[in-house]
């Protein structure tokens, strides 16, 4: 028998046992029902509010000590048990990462989101991390909008009925925040005790890093920027995600790339891109890219094996990059409220910027969500007395079609089979 004729013998026998389950189908129509909440940026841009009312919160400072404090009983107030998980190191002495936790079906898979709640002031570029004694700073931006974003999710997610999948962490980390040119070690050191001393080596982990953002997508680009000559007519929000393409800077960090960790990144940028789709958001001004460049919680991660991406606007210093598109007040005294709404041109579009990281954050969730029995969506199914779900049958075809697909180009695909296969069974366990 030929080649050509094995493969069509191949794809009759798929189909014939596609058509060949047992039982009668019958339908059922069930309800499909929305969250029973979803984020609002108003709230978020409240708790960003309060969060700079505790003042400079600095590493080893009662302002610090305050504001975490606070979201602690915020989160109590919301039923959660709070974890608080301290730490040291050779510069604080008084660190500390405050996290709660939503069980999942899948103890050993969980999906990580974080924010800092530390801040720090010093100079810009190009005497960058000079640190002095008047300089102090509100951490409006950075990261206030993280922090306060992910105590709204937190609301969110309490009035949720149901499980997740993958068991949910929400984390503020203390530290984030390198201490200047004096200082004998880096920052990222809240996330990197909860990555060592938290993470069981058994326990894969998708990390979502929110870290300034809200001067993003649909915030207009400021007159001030286009008289300069930027000529982008909104500011970008990024998804500097686990690399694809160029893992040359982690790679250079001493980290080595599994083919594991490539089939993850390759799922989970797809996985992002799908949301965004999801939610109409232009791909232009809402963009999902590798991350070459770390600088946020999302590296440590990263370096550990693990899933990430960090949620970003814009922040780039100009001198620095020569950018006039790209504005920031991190690390400086201009870190307020009072900055941050001028340069989107009002509370308005900060809102509704930081109502586009929550709408992504809340759907990566929902789409992973169980809901209890009286919540349970889409069209169900009896298959020879048991209730199966109609798209279930439907979709394992189309798996079978896929793998004949596979087998027959199997010398020009080679070692990118397991990439296929696990993007297809991801997708189609995303989709149920």
């Amino acid at each position: 028998m030929s080649r050509r004729s094995q493969r069509s013998a191949l794809f009759i026998l798929i189909m014939l046992l596609a058509v060949s389950l047992p039982g009668d189908i019958e339908t059922t129509e069930v309800q499909i029902e929305a969250p029973p909440a979803w984020p609002e940026g108003s709230a978020a841009y409240d708790n960003m509010v309060s969060m700079t009312q505790f003042g400079y919160r600095r590493i080893d400072t009662t302002a610090n000590e305050n504001s975490r404090n606070w979201i602690a009983s915020e989160l109590e107030s919301m039923g959660y048990d709070v974890e608080r998980q301290p730490f040291t190191t050779q510069v604080c002495e008084n660190c500390e990462n405050i996290v709660v936790t939503i069980n999942g079906t899948l103890e050993n898979e969980w999906m990580v989101i974080g924010a800092h709640h530390d801040a720090i002031c010093y100079s810009p570029p190009p005497l960058i991390g000079q640190t002095y004694p008047t300089c102090s700073s509100s951490g409006a931006y950075d990261d206030g909008t993280g922090s306060g974003s992910l105590l709204e999710l937190a609301r969110t997610f309490s009035e949720w009925n149901g499980t997740p999948k993958h068991t949910l962490k929400l984390a503020w980390w203390d530290y984030e925040e390198w201490q200047g040119s004096n200082s004998p070690e880096g920052g990222g050191k809240g996330s990197l005790h909860f990555v060592e001393e938290q993470i069981p080596d058994h326990v894969t982990v998708t990390y979502v890093n929110l870290d300034m953002f809200a001067l993003n997508w649909p915030v207009p680009t400021p007159l001030v920027s286009q008289l300069s000559g930027c000529d982008e007519d909104y500011w970008t929000l990024y998804m500097f995600t686990s690399p694809v393409e160029d893992w040359s800077y982690y790679e250079d960090q001493g980290l080595e790339v599994t083919e594991e960790m490539q089939a993850n990144a390759e799922l989970f940028q797809g996985h992002l891109k799908d949301i965004n789709t999801n939610l109409s958001h232009p791909e232009e001004w809402v963009r999902v890219i590798d991350d070459t460049k770390g600088n946020s919680d999302h590296y440590n991660f990263i370096m550990h094996n693990h899933t990430a991406t960090w949620i970003r606007g814009q922040h780039q210093y100009i001198l620095e990059e020569g950018d006039s598109c790209e504005q920031t007040p991190k690390h400086a005294q201009t870190d307020s409220v009072a900055t941050i709404n001028t340069m989107a041109g009002g509370r308005n579009n900060v809102e509704s910027g930081l109502q586009t990281g929550l709408d992504i954050v809340a759907t990566m969730v929902w789409w992973d969500w169980e809901p209890t029995d009286d919540e349970n969506t889409g069209s169900m199914t009896e298959v020879g007395g048991s209730e199966v779900s109609l798209l279930l049958c439907s979709a394992f075809v189309v798996i079978l079609v896929v793998l004949y697909i596979l087998v027959k180009y199997w010398g020009l695909i080679g070692t990118g089979l397991m990439v296929g296969l696990k993007r297809w069974f991801w997708r189609f366990e995303q989709f149920l």
